[in-house]
């Protein structure tokens, strides 16, 4: 007679077995273009854990660390700050602005600045709040590099939508939201993002924003990443 946290664990594992049949694949095929991020899969409270070192065993890290990406280009997406900081280290992430003025005679090593998840989750709010209409689309979806120790996802995305809110004391212009970047984030084997490197183009109220310090001499997330 099987226990209840048991049969618990079993009806659980049944639910997924369609899930692990999926992660035991030919890991041979190449990755779906995906032109918009996709939602995470619901989970079995408990479970997810388990359903990933499956994966990780079983040579579907990469699908995994893909998804990871996804889930956090669709938190910005749905305006979800909570499942932003998810996808991040507790202890925080290395994030290296490679398209810094400031930053193209200095070494690419010393290109980077350690920020908490809580600090990534309110720069999103903050940026959020000024385009209320935002919507990340993919010219390249996430897709993890070859090689078996190859842990970098790499995604060609772009944003749209309007400037159409007040964010940081600065007036909405109505200005179309036209910004996109290539970035790649290293996600470790316990999935979460450890280290983001952006190469991209800046919004009008980033530009606005970066003014407004500059003139003030006030650090800001923007400022720090971009002009320090």
């Amino acid at each position: 007679m099987l226990s209840k946290s048991a049969l618990t664990v079993v009806i659980g594992l049944a639910a997924f077995l369609p899930t692990i049949s999926a992660l035991a694949a030919s890991p041979g095929s190449q990755p779906q273009l995906q032109l918009r991020p996709i939602a995470p899969t619901d989970n079995i409270t408990g479970l997810p854990l388990l359903i990933n070192k499956i994966g990780l065993k079983l040579g579907r890290g990469k699908q995994l660390r893909e998804e990871v990406v996804h889930k956090y280009f669709h938190g910005v997406d749905i305006k979800n700050i909570p499942q932003i900081v998810e996808c991040f280290h507790p202890d925080g992430a290395i994030i290296r602005d490679v398209c810094s003025l400031a930053n193209r005679d200095v070494p690419y090593e010393q290109v980077a600045k350690m920020v908490t998840p809580d600090f990534l989750g309110e720069r999103c709010r903050e940026f959020l709040a000024a385009h209320p209409d935002c919507k990340v689309k993919f010219h390249h979806g996430p897709t993890c590099g070859r090689g078996s120790n190859n842990n970098w996802v790499y995604a060609h995305w772009y944003e749209e939508g309007t400037f159409s809110g007040n964010s940081q004391g600065i007036e909405p212009d109505g200005s179309p939201l036209t910004v996109q970047g290539q970035t790649r984030f290293l996600v470790g084997n316990d999935l979460k993002i450890r280290e983001i490197v952006i190469t991209r183009t800046f919004s009008r109220w980033e530009e606005a924003l970066l003014e407004k310090n500059s003139k003030n001499n006030i650090p800001t997330f923007i400022t720090q990443l971009i002009i320090e």
